[in-house]
């Protein structure tokens, strides 16, 4: 009798380790990754518009309506892009002349504050109907600065201490990347 609850403890045992065994396969032990959607992006990206800006008053600015996207170049490092409709106001002439502007930048993990931002933004392109060429310039370095100022200097995205961890244990941002439908923060 005594070697027949030997036999069955020692079933037992074996299918509980062989259970827990199964049981965790599925943990990812792998890099993870947190994904941002292009339109995740644009919705974050949406409450900090429009802003304004007048520049020596000879021009009135206005940047709204983000749209994130991605743009990747052969042979070039992908930059994460940002198109958004602009509106400029003459206040000498009185005209209002409306446009799209385009910035793209380097996406960036800032660990210590647990932030993606975009660095080296520059304006990849700037339309406006009826420009004056006087002016074309003043709007290009206004619109510059402004693109410093809209995506260099405030996140994207801050993570929260929970989106560090997974599964109850501390994971640690490896890379960013960008990817066709948005940027994808791996994790190890």
């Amino acid at each position: 009798m005594s070697g027949q609850i030997s036999v069955t403890v020692t079933r037992i045992v074996t299918l509980f380790l062989f259970g827990a065994l199964c049981s965790c396969a599925w943990l990812p032990f792998g890099p993870g990754e947190l994904r941002f959607s292009n339109a995740e992006l644009t919705e974050r990206l949406a409450k900090r518009f429009p802003v304004e800006r007048s520049v020596g008053g000879l021009l009135d600015i206005t940047i709204s309506r983000p749209r994130a996207e991605t743009r990747i170049v052969t042979g070039v490092a992908a930059r994460f892009g940002t198109s958004f409709d602009i509106t400029v106001k003459l206040p000498l002439t009185g005209k209002t002349l409306n446009g799209a502007m385009s910035i793209s930048g380097l996406p960036h993990y800032d660990a210590p504050s647990r932030s993606i931002f975009l660095r080296d933004a520059k304006v990849d392109s700037i339309r406006t109907d009826g420009m004056p060429d006087a002016l074309s310039a003043a709007l290009a370095k206004a619109a510059s600065s402004m693109a410093r100022d809209i995506l260099e200097e405030k996140p994207l995205h801050t993570l929260k201490e929970d989106d560090l961890k997974r599964f109850g244990l501390a994971t640690r941002p490896l890379r960013i990347e960008v990817r066709q439908d948005g940027l994808v923060l791996l994790l190890k």
